[in-house]
């Protein structure tokens, strides 16, 4: 296999079993063995390696010495963190990005929560979620901030999107992406902050309590 072909191997399986992930379809603690990869994806080792090291950058595996690779597990510490961190840099992203949205951009975020709202498999929902903060955060042209809100918000995510719907947070997530769009279309960079800053804390709880109770059951177990 040449380098060209390698890496885009390497790509291929990174986003299939970071989507999995995200999903937690491949669930914490799971093993990420690269002979069982390599052949599921019909590559050899080298991209599997390289696409296992990127997921383990981005905190969503981890590899120990003489015990292979395997999804990672937060802790409600380190939940609570990138919460933290979350509503920091993604508050500054909303307020950067608001006096640079076009009425063309807020239509788009809003034919993408139409899309959202109306989403019923899990993927769609991690898709079209990610999509509908990206298209707003992006006009703050601040790349690194992005893709770093990004990767916590893919590590949070996989502990919420499955009880979602039945803890009831439907309709509270939906009213609050409609009402971001409406600051965001009256230019009230000041509210749209504050806004978002109050449903990524809420929406931390949330996950907070979920793996606490996973916790527990294990504990019970």
């Amino acid at each position: 296999m040449n380098e060209a072909s390698a890496q885009a191997g390497a790509k291929s399986v990174y986003e299939v079993l970071r989507s999995e992930i995200a999903v937690a379809a491949l669930g914490p603690g799971v093993a990420l063995k690269q002979d069982h990869l390599a052949a599921r994806f019909g590559v050899s080792h080298v991209p599997i390696r390289e696409a296992l090291s990127r997921l383990v950058a981005e905190g969503l595996a981890i590899s120990r010495p003489n015990k292979g690779t395997s999804v990672s597990s937060l802790s409600a510490a380190a939940a609570a963190e990138l919460v933290e961190l979350r509503w920091l840099l993604e508050g500054r992203l909303i307020e950067l990005a608001v006096p640079n949205l076009s009425r063309a951009d807020i239509g788009r975020a809003s034919e993408l929560l139409d899309q959202l709202e109306q989403a019923a498999g899990i993927e769609d929902i991690v898709r079209l979620n990610h999509a509908f903060h990206t298209a707003l955060y992006a006009k703050a042209d601040r790349p690194v901030l992005l893709q770093t809100v990004e990767s916590a918000r893919l590590n949070l995510g996989r502990y919420l999107y499955l009880p979602w719907r039945s803890k009831g947070n439907v309709d509270r997530s939906e009213a609050e992406h409609r009402k971001l769009l409406k600051l965001c279309l009256a230019g009230d960079a000041a509210r749209a902050k504050a806004l978002v800053i109050e449903h990524v804390v809420g929406t931390g709880h949330r996950i907070v309590d979920t793996i606490n109770e996973e916790l527990a059951r294990s504990a019970d177990n």
